[in-house]
Parts: C-alpha cells; sequence; structure tokens
C-alpha cells in the first residue's frame, strides 16, 4: 500500500503596508506564493502613492489571505460555532430565507444602499417581527466575522432602519405585585372557561401558572411531560426543551411549586381525561408545529401572544403591546426576589441564570405608581417664593 504524502504548504510572513506588522500568507506552490508576495508589493506602491485608499488595501490584503467572505461562508461558519441549536437553526433558516438576496455578497459590500434596499423588500412582503428578528441575525454574523477579521469594520456603519412593529419602544412588561398576577390567573381561568365551550382545550391558565410561578422558559414549558410532576412532594423536574434538548443551564432542576401551579395542572389534567387526549407519559402542554421554505420544526412554542394579551386585556393591566410569553419569567423574577428581601443569589438558584448581571435584566419596579409632584396645578397653587424685602 503506497503511503499518502502530505503536500508541502509554503509560507512567508511580509509586512502589513497599513501598520508594518508581519503577517502569515500561504500558497501550495512557491509559483503562487510569489504572486501573492508580489500583489501585496503592489498594494503597498499604490498606498504610497495616493492611488488607493487604506480601506481598499485592507480589504485587498484579507482577500489574498482568506478568499472572498460571503455573508453565506459568515453564516454557516457561525452556525457551526457552537451556538445554541435554536441560533444555529435562525442563522440556517435566514440564509436560506429572508438573508437570500445578500447572501452572496462579500460582506464588505453590505453598504447602506444594500441593506436598506433589502430592509425595503422585506417590509413588503414579512410581517415587522420577521424583519426586526432579520436584522439581528445580520448584526449577529457580522459582529461574528468581525471578532475573527475577516472584515474590517462594520459594512453599513452608523445607519439602523426603522422597522415599524406592534410593540412600542420599552422594556418587557410583567406583573409587578401578587396582586397582579391574581388578577392574570382569574383572567386566563375565565378564558379557559370560554375556550371550553367552543371545543377548544382550556390550558391557559396553566401555562401562565407553571411559566410565571416556576420562572420557565417556552421551550422548558414544551417540554415538561407529566412524568416531570411529583404531586405528593410538591416538585416540579425541568429536564428539557420541546426538541428533547437539555435545558439552557444544562442540569437538571427540581423546583418547588406553588399551590396555584398544581391546581390549574389537576384542572387541565381533567379536561384531558374527558376527552380522552391525556397520556401519563406526554407532553403537558401541546406545542406549536412551524413549517418554513426549508423544514418544518418545533418551535417551542406553547403560550402564543395572542392568548396572552388577551388575558391581560380581561385583567386590565396596561401596555398590552409590551407582553409576550417571556413577560411571565420577568414576573417570576421581579415578585421572587421581593418575596425574599433582594436575596440576589437565592433568586438566581430559583430562576436558574447563569449569572447575576443575566438576572438583572428581568428585574422590572414593583410599582408602576409616578412619583407625585411636591404640587399640582390643578389644586394649591405653588408655594411662594420669598419676597427680595424679607431678607436682612
Amino acid at each position: 500500500m503506497s503511503k499518502v504524502t502530505r503536500r508541502r504548504e509554503h509560507v512567508a510572513w511580509p509586512r502589513h503596508p497599513l501598520t508594518g506588522r508581519q503577517f502569515r500568507v500561504s500558497a501550495a506552490t512557491e509559483r503562487e506564493l510569489a504572486a501573492i508576495l508580489h500583489r501585496i508589493d503592489v498594494v503597498r506602491n499604490e498606498l504610497r502613492l495616493g492611488m488607493t485608499s487604506a480601506g481598499d488595501v485592507d480589504r485587498s490584503l484579507r482577500r489574498l489571505v482568506r478568499g472572498a467572505v460571503t455573508l453565506q461562508r459568515a453564516g454557516e461558519a457561525y452556525a457551526r460555532s457552537g451556538i445554541a441549536k435554536n441560533t444555529a437553526r435562525r442563522v440556517r433558516s435566514f440564509l436560506e430565507v429572508t438573508g437570500k438576496a445578500l447572501a452572496s455578497r462579500e460582506l464588505d459590500d453590505l453598504s447602506t444602499e444594500a441593506c436598506a434596499t433589502w430592509i425595503e423588500s422585506l417590509r413588503r412582503t414579512h410581517a415587522p417581527a420577521t424583519v426586526r428578528v432579520a436584522w439581528r441575525t445580520l448584526g449577529a454574523i457580522v459582529r461574528y466575522a468581525a471578532e475573527r477579521e475577516w472584515v474590517g469594520r462594520v459594512p453599513w456603519g452608523a445607519w439602523r432602519p426603522v422597522v415599524r412593529g406592534d410593540s412600542p419602544a420599552g422594556e418587557r412588561e410583567a406583573a409587578r405585585s401578587v396582586a397582579e398576577l391574581e388578577q392574570i390567573l382569574t383572567a386566563a381561568r375565565e378564558l379557559d372557561t370560554s375556550r371550553e365551550t367552543r371545543g377548544l382545550i382550556g390550558d391557559v391558565e396553566a401555562k401562565i401558572a407553571c411559566a410565571a410561578l416556576l420562572g420557565l422558559r417556552q421551550g422548558e414549558l414544551a417540554g415538561l411531560l407529566w412524568t416531570d410532576l411529583e404531586a405528593t412532594r410538591g416538585i416540579v423536574f425541568v429536564r428539557r426543551q420541546a426538541d428533547g434538548e437539555p435545558t439552557k443551564t444544562r442540569t437538571v432542576d427540581a423546583l418547588i411549586a406553588a399551590p396555584e401551579v398544581w391546581s390549574a395542572l389537576r384542572t387541565l389534567r381533567a379536561r384531558l381525561l374527558e376527552r380522552g387526549l391525556f397520556d401519563a407519559d406526554g407532553p403537558v402542554f401541546r406545542v406549536r408545529t412551524c413549517t418554513d421554505r426549508a423544514r418544518a420544526y418545533t418551535s417551542g412554542e406553547c403560550l402564543s401572544r395572542r392568548d396572552l394579551r388577551a388575558v391581560i386585556q380581561a385583567a386590565h393591566l396596561p401596555e398590552i403591546a409590551r407582553w409576550s410569553a417571556h413577560s411571565l419569567r420577568d414576573t417570576f423574577v421581579t415578585l421572587e426576589l421581593n418575596a425574599r428581601h433582594g436575596d440576589l443569589r437565592t433568586t438566581r438558584l430559583r430562576s436558574r441564570h447563569r449569572s447575576t448581571a443575566s438576572l438583572a435584566r428581568y428585574l422590572r419596579s414593583t410599582t408602576r405608581e409616578i412619583p407625585r409632584p411636591a404640587f399640582s396645578l390643578s389644586s394649591d397653587p405653588p408655594p411662594a417664593l420669598p419676597s427680595s424685602s424679607s431678607k436682612k
């Protein structure tokens, strides 16, 4: 059997025309390496004579060393870089659907004009939320490329698109007190009763109770099985996400559940038994299946935004447009920290955040009341200032 010999790589260390630092270039043959070094000398002379700009020099050298880095190439590398499975799926979907028009472009060519044209085309065919996700995904890919010096700068500069959506600017809403959470659960119970009369399964109260009183993420809520519930001990085990993958914190967590959780789950179990849909080894909640042009997959969405906002409206809470399913995790963190008198460590363990910095993003003020001014124009006049004659 003949031995396979590895082709020797030819390497050189020229100096960068801009920084003067040495950098590595390689080629399969001495002739190819000589051609690369000659091109570097040409670029250096053009820069010295003012025939090219620093930006063009940087781009030319990066292409010499790494080849053309397109959005497709950078996106695929980002998806394989060990990011979360759902994020990788979102990136691949972006390259195949919303970002397909830009996929063949080099990163340096993603100018303001190119991005503005792309965003405008998405607005005509996609919902505002989809446009926002596409823009964030594009930014994440370019940041990943910039960290590896595949691109020298953000190609669109300081430009940002204005995407009008149904959510106004501001932080995500949450229940600020136990009383507000009770209002939400009462409204959800009434919605479930209405759903049952229309032939639908009344499971909204159970979903909200588990998310707000256990701090479950949507994927964890969807991955919850009846075998994870131990009512005799009052414990709920959080072991997996909707697709069977481990939880974000990758630990098996046993959470003590409040009585309201068990009450809602018992009601849901009775409704499923009545319809013949109860599976003792199956999932507690139904999981929505999404289909795009490339694949069908489990989204992990249990509690729809429409159902939650209907409950919030019935509970007479403000800022309905700022509520999403993740607002219930904000609710859990806010109320848990308040109940534990500011004990951040215990709250972080209960909410299963990796750090206190991550936990802090979920905290909300415990009141919506705006501090009253010292006087009101509709009541008493403002206090009179002392006259100059009174000064001694």
